[in-house]
């Protein structure tokens, strides 16, 4: 039997750290910790009047969580700054610096398939979200890497850069950037008196 093999083997097995350092013994210093929460005085409960009031404010449950018009006012927002960024995108031919990029085919396409399909059940009667998904599929094709390499579609670009604003229009109302800002917290105006 090969010893030397059979003790190197338990050797790896066995933290070399505890057999040199055995564990430290913490009872010790656990009973006096919980001997000193033992000794403090608790001090005695001083008298509450019966007219004491409240100032602490609590803000309304509804408050709190988001209506659903603002779920879906947000979300468009969402969806208008993507359907921006591809019609950007798409009136540089797909290209960065003349280089065809794929973005169509990866980063927008799962971005307006995941606002647009949260979209339909928190407004299931506008139809422009599944509109958005259906112009998604067909697109995507175009949007590859070789596609844009070929240059075939460097014509319809342009073309349907235009029918991507004109879903941001319809989305969210006009094409201003602005309407892709998230609101502020309203103003409260004081007057001097």
């Amino acid at each position: 039997m090969n010893w030397m093999a059979l003790i190197t083997s338990i050797v790896d097995y066995l933290p070399i750290e505890r057999a040199l350092f055995p564990p430290r013994d913490n009872t010790k210093a656990l009973e006096k910790l919980a001997d000193s929460m033992r000794d403090t005085k608790i001090p005695p409960q001083t008298h509450v009047s019966e007219k004491t009031t409240s100032t602490i404010t609590r803000l309304p449950i509804e408050s709190a969580v988001p209506t659903t018009e603002e779920t879906i006012a947000q979300l468009k927002r969402r969806l208008g700054k993507e359907l921006y960024k591809l019609e950007l995108d798409l009136a540089n031919e797909l290209r960065i610096n003349g280089k065809p990029c794929d973005c169509l085919n990866s980063k927008h396409s799962l971005l307006f398939e995941a606002v647009a399909e949260e979209l339909i059940p928190l407004d299931p009667h506008n139809p422009i979200y599944r509109e958005i998904l259906d112009w998604v599929t067909t697109a995507m094709p175009r949007g590859t890497f070789e596609a844009i390499s070929s240059g075939r579609y460097d014509a319809e670009y342009p073309l349907m850069a235009s029918e991507v604003r004109d879903f941001r229009k319809r989305l969210l109302g006009n094409i201003s950037r602005v309407a892709m800002i998230e609101p502020k917290e309203p103003v409260y105006e004081t007057h001097n008196i």
